[in-house]
């Protein structure tokens, strides 16, 4: 029993934790440490190491969104309504939250043949 045991804390230990935390904290020259579950706690910790709290790209992408920067707050809510850092980080210390960067919507498709209508109405 003391083996199986044993076996079973290497395995877990090598393969590392099955789900992460939804925010790491990144700080300039250290691993990204993603154990933030809350926003909150994520963005003191950032703080005090003089980081960044962000999404686990892994756990939660960032979000789509057509403004820059989102306010994420507990319970995974976004806000993505901030076209400035700064904005977004004084409502995130407001609300205890924290600032992420979203993503940009992908534009629309290339036109095939450029220079023709894509709407005109062809007949055969």
């Amino acid at each position: 029993m003391r083996r199986i045991g044993l076996l079973f804390l290497t395995v877990t230990m090598l393969t590392g934790p099955a789900l992460a935390a939804p925010f790491c904290v990144k700080v300039t020259g250290l691993p990204d440490q993603c154990l933030y579950v809350d926003p909150a706690s994520c963005q003191r910790e950032a703080n005090r190491a003089g980081g960044r709290c962000t999404t686990n790209a892994r756990e939660m992408p960032a979000p789509v969104a057509a403004l820059p920067y989102c306010l994420a707050q507990p319970g995974n809510v976004m806000s993505c309504v901030y076209p400035a850092f700064a904005d977004c980080d004084l409502d995130a210390r407001r609300r205890g939250g924290t600032c992420v960067a979203s993503q940009s919507p992908k534009g629309p498709a290339p036109v095939q043949r450029p220079g023709q209508d894509p709407f005109a109405v062809t007949r055969p």
